[in-house]
């Protein structure tokens, strides 16, 4: 098996995301800041980037499809179910405020989580199941993108493994974004189409003012939101279509820019990659628990201040110290996993081509 390169870049432009999505969620718990927040356009950033990776890793890997589903299976679930059992051992020991916080921030979402009784077995069942089939996210709502994500990898697996030119893999991308024009799916065929027409895409981009104005263009859709377009006189779409139009111009500056990616790809910006699907998973728990329990707790002249301070300390550095159990650890099981599968496989298609001969013979 080979493992892709990793770009510093990627892992920086994932962990700014990754921030953008916890801050945007702080944001609404503390001030109702619908106004501001535009999460999913951070999201669509990560369905991008998978959809090129994971075209690398299949383009540079021998392993089996089936060996590639399993490893991506056990990558993204293994993080879940730590991460849910997380959520999960604050809700039976009744460490969640979020509801009489939201009574004071006024945050309307505050209010929606943890509203029911704890049971570990619906946890694991939406952890390793649930999330992936039904979209099932009660223990953590991050986890409405799991069933997104692993079928998107699916499916640049499949194209991946079976068409042998890039000009087929093409046509299937193609038609996979048609077929899902409206579903955040059409983000991998995306993603895949940049890695394999990845020169071609750096030509198109080689200009500054080129990519200069597609940053802004990118910036622009990622933070505007729908009362501003329609002041503008945008067309009366789906607030969807522009973040998934803001992730696909971010990734193709990110792609083709090299004053960008030295800017995120940084000391810094790997240590947020490095963290960022850890922070993504715990910072929803620890905002309706720990910060909730500040802003009922604390004088309400700084009440506030305090909680985004204490919050963003103790998110970062549960992401800092929990990473390595969260997320490189289940990685590394999901290897062994994949090469496992991969050495059964090998094994059940050697011995069919013995007999297969023996009975030709």
């Amino acid at each position: 098996m080979v493992i892709p390169d990793r770009k510093p870049y990627l892992d920086g432009l994932r962990g700014v995301a990754a921030v953008v999505v916890f801050i945007g969620h702080l944001l609404l718990s503390l001030f109702d800041a619908f106004w501001i927040f535009n999460g999913r356009a951070a999201v669509c950033i990560f369905f991008v980037l998978s959809g090129y990776v994971l075209a690398d890793m299949i383009d540079r890997s021998k392993m089996s499809l089936p060996a590639h589903v399993l490893r991506r299976y056990v990558r993204l679930a293994g993080p879940m179910l730590l991460t849910s059992a997380f959520a999960w051992g604050l809700l039976a020991v009744g460490a969640y405020r979020n509801a009489q916080a939201a009574a004071v921030t006024g945050s309307q979402w505050l209010a929606l989580w943890y509203q029911f009784e704890p049971s570990f077995s619906t946890m694991v069942w939406e952890a390793v199941y649930g999330a992936f089939i039904t979209g099932t996210s009660a223990y953590n709502s991050n986890l409405w993108t799991m069933r997104p994500e692993l079928i998107g990898s699916l499916f640049v697996f499949v194209i991946g493994s079976f068409s042998a030119t890039r000009m087929w893999r093409a046509i299937f991308y193609i038609a996979m974004a048609i077929w899902f024009w409206s579903d955040y799916l059409m983000l991998f065929s995306v993603g895949a189409l940049f890695f394999d027409f990845h020169s071609e895409l750096c030509r198109l981009m080689k200009s500054t003012v080129v990519r200069v104005a597609s940053l802004i263009a990118g910036l622009f859709f990622f933070i505007a939101t729908e009362r501003v377009l329609n002041r503008l006189n945008f067309p009366h779409i789906d607030m969807m279509k522009w973040q998934m139009l803001s992730a696909v111009l971010i990734v193709a500056v990110v792609l083709t820019w090299p004053f960008v990616q030295r800017l995120i790809g940084g000391a810094i910006g790997r240590t947020l990659g490095r963290i960022s699907f850890t922070l993504y998973l715990i910072h929803l728990p620890i905002i309706c628990s720990m910060t909730s329990w500040l802003v009922i707790k604390l004088p309400p002249t700084v009440a506030i201040l305090a909680s985004v301070t204490l919050t963003i300390v103790c998110v970062f550095g549960a992401s800092l110290l929990l990473c390595r159990l969260v997320d490189e650890w289940p990685t590394m099981i999901s290897r062994v996993a994949g090469t496992t599968v991969d050495a059964i496989v090998k094994s059940a298609r050697d011995s069919f081509r013995q007999r297969y001969t023996a009975i030709m013979d």
